[in-house]
C-alpha cells in the first residue's frame, strides 16, 4: 500500500512540474493559485528536516520552509510527534506577504488546518503569487493525545522576495 501511495505522489509531483505560470500585467494582481498539495504520512516519503528537537511534549521535532521559483512558492513542513498521539499535523498556516521591510506582514492566502490521524505529518504544496512581496508562511504544529492532552508549537517559515 505504500508504494502504491508513493507512487501516486511521485506521480502527482511530476505533473506538477509541467503546469503553466499565469502572469499579471501591470496593475494587475495576481492572485495566488495552489498548484499542489500533498499531505502524508509516509515515514519513508517524508523530508529530511533541520530539526528543533524537543525531549518532552507530544511533538518531538518540527520544520517549516520556504522556497522561490519565479513567482511559485515552495512550502515544505513536517511535524513530527510521539507515539501515542492521534492527530498530527498543521493548524492555521498561513503564507503572509509584505511589499517592504519596514511594512507589517498582512495574510495573504490561508490553508487552514491541516492534519491526520498518524504520529507525524509531512507537508509539500506549491503556491503561483504576486511579485513584488516578501513572503513567509506560519503555523502551528499540532499533535493531540487526547482531549485533554493537545500541543501546539507556533512556527515562522524563512523570508523569500519574489
Amino acid at each position: 500500500m505504500k508504494r502504491i501511495v508513493s507512487f501516486f505522489l511521485c506521480i502527482v509531483l511530476v505533473f506538477s512540474l509541467f503546469s503553466t505560470n499565469a502572469s499579471a500585467t501591470d496593475g494587475e494582481e495576481l492572485a495566488p493559485y495552489v498548484v499542489d498539495f500533498v499531505v502524508t504520512t509516509d515515514a519513508d516519503a517524508l523530508p529530511d528536516s533541520e530539526n528543533n528537537s524537543r525531549v518532552t511534549g507530544l511533538i518531538f521535532s518540527y520544520s517549516l520552509g520556504l522556497l522561490s521559483s519565479g513567482n511559485t512558492l515552495e512550502i515544505s513542513g513536517l511535524t513530527q510527534c510521539s507515539f501515542d498521539v492521534v492527530k498530527c499535523g498543521f493548524k492555521n498556516l498561513t503564507v503572509e506577504r509584505r511589499k517592504t521591510s519596514s511594512d507589517s506582514w498582512e495574510d495573504y492566502y490561508e490553508f487552514g488546518n491541516v492534519y491526520r490521524e498518524a504520529t507525524a505529518a509531512g507537508l509539500s504544496t506549491s503556491l503561483l503569487v504576486a511579485s513584488g512581496y516578501q513572503y513567509r508562511v506560519t503555523c502551528k504544529h499540532y499533535a493531540k493525545k487526547n482531549i485533554l492532552s493537545v500541543q501546539t508549537i507556533s512556527n515562522t517559515s524563512n523570508i523569500v522576495t519574489v
